[in-house]
């Protein structure tokens, strides 16, 4: 178990111990989790404010961290760290524990599959004492959480960073300092915070800056962006790029290493990757190509960590795919469901058409609003419904104010639902036996509702 001194968490923090100096475990901003000999961080969010809770959590808590003065607290057995600034603090706590932790860590963003890579990177070095993100804990609190859910004996901790705009991956990578650190891919994602996607490129690739001194950057090479990544230490990984090209990122980044690992697909779900003298093949269980990348992405994590090829293959190839990211159910009537509604973007929209493209049934898409494009929302919807009409899709159904613009542009076998109802009432009547249909949208758009509905019909 980890403990800590308050006296030093004080020290580092630039705050005033009040009370006895005494050994906690643990860290909360939750009054409802907090345990004996943990420290509750009074953190001021969107709907509470943790001051509100110091009562409640002085009954288990150990010591309270606070920009407010506690007058009613027993200091014989209970201590509090007075502060200016207690989401400073949190930060700053969070990186008092990294500093104290042996194990490697591993810091992975991106506009699309960072989540994926995260989860398999968990599953390839699930035989050794890993920490990673779990669900979307990924921002400025949830990162944090994570660091707090460590302990002393971790080999590897996997973070996930997201981030809806500017200035909001630097911080956290600071926090962080990994000894690895990857970014999936550059694209449309919450471009609307972004602005453009250089500066999104720079957003992610900020990533990089905090490096430890030899820690190794992980790079998407099919992106168009690298020229914001500095010199340092790199595995690029892609599909097949020309000697050429090497030649110059080499040129580019000497006297740092750079490596790539280079895939190309084989046949569904199977694809090689070279790496150095490694020439091997994969074979997923995932679906859609874009998996490739997403694999190479861990395999090149892995090796970087210096795991055997031969365990990473068993690992890669036994990993399943996560919930709600291209989920195929076979549902009554031979109907089959492509349960794709985790999320969406443009770029995410696209890779899961592909992927629908292929499918030797009469092929149908139900399509929610992806959020946060930004002023050109219309033409991203739109240009989804080209794309499914361009890629030989039969059907396209859509809910939301900006899917309109899709099926419309889809035009003949594009309909347009204003309500859960009546797109309940046509999914019950129309959807002919042999067919596939892929639902996907951004989690605003709530569209496990049509996922369970479909599922429970007969």
């Amino acid at each position: 178990m980890n403990t800590y001194s308050l006296k030093d968490i004080s020290n580092y923090i630039g705050g005033n111990l009040i009370g006895e100096d005494r050994r906690v475990s643990n860290f909360s901003i939750d009054s409802r989790t907090i345990n004996e000999n943990e420290v509750f961080i009074c953190i001021k969010g969107n709907k509470y404010d943790g001051h509100q809770f110091i009562e409640d959590s002085l009954k288990k808590a150990s010591c309270i961290v606070s920009s407010r003065d506690i007058p009613k607290i027993n200091l014989q057995n209970k201590s509090y760290i007075k502060v200016k600034d207690t989401y400073k603090s949190l930060h700053m706590i969070t990186e008092y524990i990294r500093q104290k932790s042996k194990a490697k860590f591993i810091a992975i963003t991106g506009s699309n599959g960072k989540t994926t890579v995260k989860e398999m990177l968990a599953h390839v070095l699930s035989d050794f004492q890993i920490t990673f993100t779990k669900g979307n804990l990924n921002n400025h609190i949830g990162v944090p959480l994570t660091i707090f859910s460590t302990n002393q004996n971790d080999d590897f901790v996997i973070v996930e960073i997201g981030a809806n705009g500017l200035n909001e991956i630097g911080p956290l990578a600071k926090i962080i300092k990994p000894d690895i650190a990857a970014v999936t891919n550059i694209g449309y994602a919450h471009i609307e915070g972004f602005g453009s996607l250089d500066n999104t490129a720079k957003e992610k690739y900020s990533i990089f800056e905090y490096l430890q001194n030899d820690g190794i950057a992980v790079i998407n090479n099919d992106d168009n962006y690298t020229k914001y990544i500095s010199k340092k230490n790199k595995i690029f990984f892609g599909n097949d790029n020309n000697f050429k090209k090497k030649l110059i990122q080499r040129a580019k980044n000497f006297p740092y290493k750079t490596y790539f690992s280079d895939i190309s697909k084989i046949k569904e779900k199977e694809f090689n990757i070279r790496h150095k003298e490694i020439n091997e093949i994969f074979t997923l269980r995932l679906n859609g190509d874009h998996n490739f990348l997403n694999a190479a992405c861990v395999i090149s994590i892995s090796l970087a960590l210096g795991i055997d090829i031969d365990f990473i293959k068993k690992k890669i190839e036994s990993f399943e795919s996560v919930s709600s990211r291209l989920k195929i159910h076979s549902i009554h009537n031979n109907i089959t469901l492509i349960d794709d509604c985790y999320n969406a973007n443009p770029s995410s929209f696209k890779a899961a058409l592909s992927f629908l493209s292929d499918r030797n049934q009469k092929k149908l898409v139900l399509m929610g609003d992806m959020v946060e494009l930004g002023e050109e929302t219309e033409n991203f919807h739109a240009e989804i419904g080209n794309y499914a009409k361009e890629m030989g899709i039969d059907e396209f159904l859509s809910i939301g104010k900006n899917s309109e613009a899709a099926s419309s542009v889809f035009g003949k076998n594009g309909h347009h639902f204003n309500d859960a109802e009546s797109l309940k009432s046509y999914l019950n009547n129309n959807i002919e036996s042999s067919s596939c249909i892929l639902i996907k949208g951004s989690r605003k758009a709530k569209l496990e509702e049509y996922v369970d509905f479909l599922k429970k019909r007969k």
